[in-house]
């Protein structure tokens, strides 16, 4: 019962953090699991208030596991084209992550937060 209410928590904190007011909205892409010791892909698709993929910003990010403190991920991320940010952070524990986004694109400078959950790939 304790999973089902952190996880209707986490789903109703993403839907409220991509319904603010700034100029930037922003995807994130993670993997449903990851295998230890092997570097799991996170993408972000950012596109500028009028829905065109934000080319050339600067971009990073800091994974941080919910209710632990394990320490940060931390990671640049390379653009990849049309708007496409990606990285890839080495993902130790399954479990519940914030990744603390920052934007910097043309003086414009952007931070926020995005949630996500991730399980052990052979976990049943």
């Amino acid at each position: 019962m304790n999973k089902f209410i952190v996880v209707v928590f986490s789903i109703v904190l993403v839907l409220i953090s991509g319904c603010n007011s700034n100029n930037f909205q922003i995807k994130l892409s993670t993997p449903k699991s990851f295998t230890p010791g092997q570097a799991s892909p996170i993408e972000l698709k950012i596109l500028d208030r009028e829905g065109k993929p934000v080319e050339g910003a600067k971009v990073s990010a800091v994974l941080k596991m919910q209710g632990m403190s394990h320490g940060d991920l931390s990671m640049k991320l390379q653009e990849m084209g049309d708007g496409v940010y990606a990285g890839n952070a080495n993902i130790e524990m399954e479990g519940d992550y914030t990744a603390a986004i920052k934007i910097d694109y043309k003086g414009e400078k952007w931070a926020g937060e995005k949630r996500f959950s991730i399980v052990y790939k052979n976990a049943q």
